[in-house]
């Protein structure tokens, strides 16, 4: 299980990406409250932790075992929370790191042939490798570009 929170005191259209985010991949959101990074890290194996940049979700930071292992610098445009239902995520297109990192369906052969059998309802398009479009069932939920990714 992945784990999502945000960085203290967030604004709501931070709260709503999380949310809204959490859904659309199968993450659990959870609110941070007043605990410190250390309490947050030693109590979940794996979580993403959202930062914001003048009340604009920014960046997201993936932990594993209390270690960071990637961060992605992002930039959101269309939000929209709606309920989906309980079905694997595939991303279609060359993304700059791993989808299996977020929960997503591996890109290798067992993946690939796995969506096309499934034909899955989520699916995330790449478009030029840095623009995400996560599309439910064929209804656009949520839009984001990449800025940057770097590890550790």
């Amino acid at each position: 299980m992945i784990y999502l929170t945000t960085s203290r005191d967030p604004s709501q259209r931070t709260r709503r990406f999380a949310r809204a985010i959490s859904s659309f991949m199968e993450w659990r959101y959870i609110q941070r409250g007043k605990k410190s990074l250390d309490e947050i890290l030693s109590e979940y194996r794996k979580i993403i932790i959202l930062r914001e940049i003048k009340g604009n979700p920014s960046f997201m930071d993936i932990f594993e075992n209390g270690r960071k292992i990637l961060t992605i610098r992002i930039n959101v445009g269309i939000i929209r929370r709606e309920r989906v239902e309980s079905s694997p995520v595939y991303f279609a297109g060359k993304t700059p790191f791993d989808p299996l990192i977020l929960g997503a369906l591996p890109k290798s052969k067992a993946g690939e042939k796995f969506a096309r059998k499934s034909l899955p309802k989520k699916i995330v398009y790449v478009r030029g490798g840095k623009r995400l479009e996560f599309v439910y069932d064929g209804e656009r939920m949520i839009t984001l570009k990449i800025l940057g990714v770097y590890e550790g």
